[in-house]
């Protein structure tokens, strides 16, 4: 039986109302400008900040006290955070989706989670360890990388991997109490270093059975355990690439502007422009660079409002429908990325230089990019098998 009570229901903001908070965020974001790559995390302000503004919880249903908000508001909420610090968009991002996960879970784990706060910080890693089927659960113990937003993080959704009844392999997520994983410092990279995506680890953590999840269930959409606040959210996996995409495309936004606002103060070295405007050759790399990245946000916005209206109707969208959306996500990724490296280009040298905005732009775009679950070969393999009836899946999240 459910712990909450009507009087623990969260009327919810509206999707204006959220990405105005988002907005409002963006001073204190750029106060905090360089701490992420300093400290490879998220300053504990900034965190404090976003959790009150209700932005960890806003996939989560309004029983319990979260925004319940369509894919949309996610799409603009992270978009808006990630023209300013595209950590902090991507910690939202896969934190609102986590979030998410765990409104298909039981409702024991639903109460378990959200029964602490409606807005809980999960971090989590989908790539599955090994681990033992014992009496009323799971026994695990092993490492997942990746998980981000791991230094703040109450809770985490891990992959584990367990033969079904059948024997075959399958791959379970389960929900544990961070108190029960270390994290281990290993987050080095060049790009995206405020999203703290460090390693877990577990040594024979007990994880029950009513805090687990088939993998197969999300990319289906069939793990909604009766609840009735999920006939009006997403039904699908796809939801994950769509989590990867959002804070890229803030990113292609502060790449353009900076860029765009160079070229009306300075001079195109070694040639005769006294401004990078005048210049033939720059304006029509801005516009491929603005028409690339409104290509990725069409193909966004296209994936969002798909999503939402088919979970307002209570659709489930079939394999054929997600494999569109894989390689949908995966091609805007690739015109995105265009364009913040167009900008990039365009910026010059000087994108470079360390106290350069450009240069963190394109280092955390780059490696967004390179995200697995955000391959767009492996989309338009996924699309193209769809397109000609061959029944192999190669992607579990589809």
């Amino acid at each position: 039986m459910s712990i909450h009570t009507p009087a623990d229901v969260h009327s919810g903001a509206t999707s204006e109302e959220m990405v105005a908070r988002a907005v409002a965020l963006q001073p204190l974001l750029r106060q905090y400008a360089g701490y992420g790559d300093a400290h490879r995390r998220q300053p504990d302000e900034v965190i404090a900040a976003m959790t009150e503004a209700g932005l960890f919880g806003l996939l989560v249903p309004k029983r319990f006290g979260g925004q319940q908000a369509n894919l949309r508001t996610l799409l603009n909420v992270t978009e808006a955070l990630a023209e300013v610090d595209g950590s902090a968009a991507w910690v939202v991002s896969l934190g609102a989706v986590a979030g998410w996960l765990v409104g298909l879970a039981s409702e024991r784990a639903r109460d378990e989670v959200f029964g602490e706060a409606p807005d809980p910080r999960i971090a989590g890693s989908i790539n599955p360890t090994p681990a033992e089927r014992v009496d009323g659960g799971l026994l695990v113990s092993g490492r997942w990388a990746y998980a981000s937003g791991a230094p703040h993080a109450t809770w985490a959704v891990v992959g584990a991997l367990v033969p079904d009844d059948a024997g075959t392999p399958e791959v379970l997520l389960c929900l544990i109490p961070m108190a029960q994983l270390t994290v281990e410092d290993t987050w080095h990279t060049v790009g995206m270093r405020g999203t703290g995506s460090h390693h877990l680890a577990a040594e024979d953590v007990f994880i029950p059975d009513h805090r687990t999840i088939r993998l197969s269930d999300i990319a289906e959409g069939t793990s909604a355990n009766g609840a009735a606040e999920v006939d009006d959210r997403p039904h699908t996996g796809s939801v994950l690439s769509l989590s990867i995409l959002c804070p890229l495309l803030g990113l292609g936004r502060a790449a353009l502007a900076l860029a765009t606002e160079k070229a009306d103060a300075k001079p195109l070295h070694h040639t005769v422009y006294d401004r990078q405007a005048d210049s033939v050759g720059v304006q029509l790399q801005l516009a491929r660079a603005a028409l690339a990245l409104q290509t990725a946000r069409l193909h966004a916005e296209h994936v969002v409002d798909e999503l939402d209206a088919a979970a307002v109707r209570g659709i489930r969208p079939d394999y054929a429908a997600r494999a569109q959306i894989r390689a949908q996500c995966g091609y805007a990724m690739t015109q995105a990325l265009e364009a913040v490296n167009i900008a990039a280009d365009l910026y010059g040298a000087g994108s470079f230089a360390e106290a350069s905005p450009m240069q963190q732009v394109w280092r955390d775009a780059n490696v967004i990019a390179r995200h697995a679950g955000q391959n767009a070969a492996v989309g338009y393999e996924v699309l193209g098998k769809a397109l000609l009836g061959l029944p192999e899946r190669i992607s579990p999240t589809v």
